[in-house]
């Protein structure tokens, strides 16, 4: 037995998150499939029984296709999916849907547009109750399918039940039923707690809010009682009627899906609810960077040195990944993420570090797509050549990580202004303060880490982010200092969940300063691609000393008849003045 198929052709646009697993739900198979695959299947004569056009564009294949199955003559019904009706069409669409309406109400529209028995087949039980349903009388003999010489004239369709079958009682007739009333399914059961039911997932709880999505918690359901819980990034209302902001978010989505990476929240799902678009991706529990610094400020401590650079070091492996990652056709994406900032860094409750947002990364593929000039980004953490809006490389998301690692330093941002325009101007200066003014213990390493991605001059900053890591590394072990996600977790724990006393004994307790006299040399400040010696730390030059002079033996023979010479001349000189 068959069952009814819809052909769903593929017109370029996220498909409607449930709609496959309803119509599966209603004994209806579901094939999608792009242009080409259904050119060859209905040339092979194949006829399916309803053909779904799923938000084509017009002029697109699709759409083409569409139109030369019309010509062709009788054929399969077509739908039309979009998300506004009243829009042009194809010919020969026998109905248009708002494919913004629930999963469960497009099922049900659709099974309504199949051919009168469409995949049912006669003969049996199925096809049966399916006649009865539309209304076709049986015949008069229950088991008389194939037409019989009984006289029939007596019954009619309310005659016929499973209880007139000899032997066979009907379950569902009993006194009182009322013969149209459908027993419908229950509904699935909605978890206490839920605020909405957004597609396949039911949001628990609001975690963010940005000026162009809102990010969720949300669990995720599934067969057989799967569950998981994820994030639901989702475009706000009044942003989903902007072509650039949709534009931005999907390609928000299509970038950091590429990024596989332990310190890269990962990306598992682009998709369509309605009109709002909405990207699920790995839930994090755990707080962001901002929040941590302003709880460090309340208790006026700053973060210890070692998780400082521990969090930087995990960051900087991130954007090493990324800067270096290629594309599906093996070339070099050339990636910028453009928004390095506390907001952007997550520090989970087990102490794990996850880069987060690429909604306004920058990748060669899509150089056309921000107009020139146009600064994104926060000012605060922007790089000089970010802030004057000329072209970027990677080592502009190193000189806003130089930032960060700053501000973790010293609990205090690396500019500071009046107003944001002062501000701008010092971000396009590189005017930085000295950091060991703000905070006189950290360690010379770290201070030229710091001075070397902070430099004006790109050429003089850190190469690629590995370099970056690969000191920060370097100067955590020089200290004897091997950290692990365990450190920062109980660091984690002491800031959020203890007073200012508790916090300063934990800190010296786990992380007491290192003498600088028993720290050994930084290490060599040389650009490994270009061999050009970059400047960054002047250390105290040693007092000089008085050449010795050499030992008596090793003197010139000849000194000392010069000397005896010059003397004895000396002498006549004096002796002939005297005379005179």
């Amino acid at each position: 037995m068959s069952l009814p198929l819809i052909l769903m052709l593929d017109g370029g646009s996220p498909p409607v998150a449930g709609l496959e697993e309803a119509l599966t739900l209603r004994s209806l198979a579901v094939k999608r499939v792009r242009v080409p695959e259904a050119k060859a299947l209905l040339e092979s004569g194949f006829r399916p029984a309803l053909v779904v056009l799923d938000g084509p564009e017009p002029g697109s294949e699709a759409w083409s296709l569409v139109d030369a199955m019309a010509k062709e003559g009788p054929g399969p019904p077509v739908v039309l999916l979009c998300l506004r009706a009243g829009g042009p069409t194809p010919a020969g669409i026998r109905a248009v849907l708002d494919c913004g309406r629930p999963p469960e109400e497009l099922a049900e529209a659709l099974q309504a547009c199949l051919p009168e028995g469409a995949g049912r087949e006669s003969g049996t039980l199925e096809g049966l109750l399916d006649e009865l349903g539309r209304g076709v009388l049986p015949p008069a003999d229950p088991f008389d399918f194939f037409g019989s010489s009984s006289d029939s004239s007596h019954r009619g369709k309310s005659d016929f039940t499973l209880s007139g079958i000899p032997g066979v009682e009907d379950p569902f007739d009993w006194p009182g039923r009322d013969p149209g009333l459908a027993t419908p399914l229950p509904p699935e059961p909605v978890p206490p707690g839920v605020l909405e039911e957004y597609g396949n997932y039911f949001l628990l709880e609001r975690i963010g809010l940005g000026g162009m999505a809102e990010v969720f918690k949300a669990q995720q359901r599934g067969v057989e009682g799967f569950q998981k819980i994820v994030a639901i990034k989702r475009i706000l209302p009044h942003c989903s009627d902007n072509p650039d902001f949709v534009r931005m978010f999907i390609d928000e989505a299509k970038l950091a899906a590429q990024l596989t990476h332990p310190n890269i929240v990962q990306i598992f799902d682009l998709g369509r609810v309605g009109d709002s678009y909405y990207i699920a991706m790995e839930y994090v529990n755990g707080w962001d960077l901002r929040s941590l610094l302003r709880k460090a400020g309340e208790l006026g401590s700053p973060f210890p040195e070692e998780v400082a650079a521990f969090v930087v070091m995990r960051v900087a492996a991130a954007l090493d990944h990324a800067h270096r990652k290629r594309g599906f056709d093996d070339r070099e994406l050339k990636l910028v993420h453009r928004d390095i900032s506390p907001q952007n860094v997550i520090l989970a409750a087990e102490g794990a570090v996850k880069l987060v947002d690429f909604g306004i990364a920058k990748a060669a593929s899509k150089a056309g797509h921000t107009h020139s000039g146009a600064l994104k980004g926060k000012i605060l953490y922007m790089s000089p050549e970010q802030a004057m809006g000329q072209p970027l490389d990677n080592r502009s998301d190193l000189y806003s990580l130089g930032l960060l690692l700053f501000e973790l330093l010293t609990g205090q941002r690396c500019f500071f202004a009046e107003s944001e325009l002062a501000v701008l101007e010092k971000v396009r200066q590189g005017r930085i303060q000295d950091l060991q003014t703000l905070n006189p213990t950290v360690s010379k390493e770290l201070v030229a880490i710091v001075n070397r991605a902070l430099q004006k001059d790109v050429d003089h900053r850190y190469p690629s982010a590995r370099f970056m890591e690969r000191d920060l590394r370097e100067a955590l072990g020089r200290q004897g200092r091997i950290l692990t996600e365990h450190d920062v977790a109980e660091y984690l724990q002491a800031l959020l969940g203890g007073s200012r006393e508790v916090l300063r004994t934990f800190v010296a307790t786990r992380f007491p300063a290192v003498p600088q006299a028993a720290a050994l040399p930084p290490p060599a400040l040389l650009s490994p691609s270009r061999g050009t010696p970059v400047l960054l730390l002047e250390p105290d030059p040693p007092p000089a000393e008085p050449a010795p002079l050499p030992p008596p033996d090793q003197r010139p023979r000849w000194l000392l008849p010069l000397i005896l010479a010059t003397a004895a001349a000396l002498a006549a000189v004096l002796t002939l003045a005297g005379g005179s």
